[in-house]
């Protein structure tokens, strides 16, 4: 003799006036589960799902969002200035070239 579960399906109306109640008091996780019926641990997963644990994965985001904005902020501004780098060289390279000497070190102070 084999036990068959019944499957429930919840609206997700019903799901999220249950996890509003029990966020603002109102109502227990165990009352809800009774109102449902369901179990506990499915009101777990709802209060995950719609209640006080989804805007913390939305701060967590938009954060990570903004970390990455400063990163490519970050690159973009590290690729600037080899580029500048690159082209001080050259130009120091040509200068020599034109004036016969060596501008580097005429440039780098003495102690």
């Amino acid at each position: 003799m084999t036990r068959e579960r019944a499957q429930h399906r919840y609206s997700a109306e019903l799901k999220q006036r249950l996890v509003a109640e029990i966020d603002a008091g109102h109502l227990s996780i165990r009352g809800a589960a009774r109102d449902a019926p369901t179990t506990v641990t499915l009101m777990h997963q709802w209060l995950e799902e719609y209640g006080r644990f989804k805007p913390k994965r939305d701060i967590v985001e938009a954060v990570m969002k903004s970390e990455q904005d400063k990163i490519t902020a970050l690159e973009k501004a590290l690729a600037d200035a080899h580029l500048k780098l690159v082209v001080y060289d050259e130009l120091i390279t040509l200068a020599n070239r034109l004036y016969k000497t060596d501008f580097q070190k005429a440039l780098v102070p003495r102690r």
